[in-house]
């Protein structure tokens, strides 16, 4: 009789611990519950203001439609002078932004701008005259500028 009474007296102590340990876990799913709610909530909201901001703000990439995209590589440069081409040209008029890229076979340039080839060649000229010198100039297509350093 005394076994049983103390298995009951633990059955209920154990009991009134488990069902308070179920109410903390009850609790914390309620929670996280809200939060997930309030997370697509969230994201639900951002969509619809991006739609929104859409109707009124400028469109991605509508510069980039009307920039031409001209290359200019170079034979023969070291990395000091193609940095230091690449600030003058930065600030170069006409010039929206320039991509830099250094390889010891050949290095190149590439510009946004607007208007042609040979437009940007004449600003490039103005910008650095000694870089973009006749004598340097091994050809020229559309949308491509090849300089020769001797």
């Amino acid at each position: 009789m005394k076994k049983i009474m103390i298995i009951c007296a633990s059955l209920i102590l154990f009991g009134f611990t488990a069902t308070r340990a179920q109410a903390v876990l009850d609790k914390i799913d309620r929670a996280t519950d809200k939060a997930d709610r309030a997370g697509h909530t969230a994201d639900r909201t951002k969509s619809t203001g991006d739609k929104i901001l859409g109707f009124f703000g400028k469109k991605k990439n509508s510069s980039s439609s009307s920039e031409t995209k001209t290359t200019v590589k170079f034979s023969g440069v070291d990395f000091a002078t193609l940095k230091n081409i690449n600030e003058k040209l930065q600030a170069a008029k006409g010039i929206e932004s320039t991509k830099m890229k250094f390889s010891g076979s050949g290095s190149s340039i590439t510009l946004y701008h607007a208007g042609s080839t040979s437009d940007i060649l004449k600003t490039l000229q103005k910008a650095s005259p000694e870089v973009f010198a006749e004598k340097n100039i091994d050809g020229m297509d559309d949308g491509e500028i090849s300089i020769l350093f001797k």
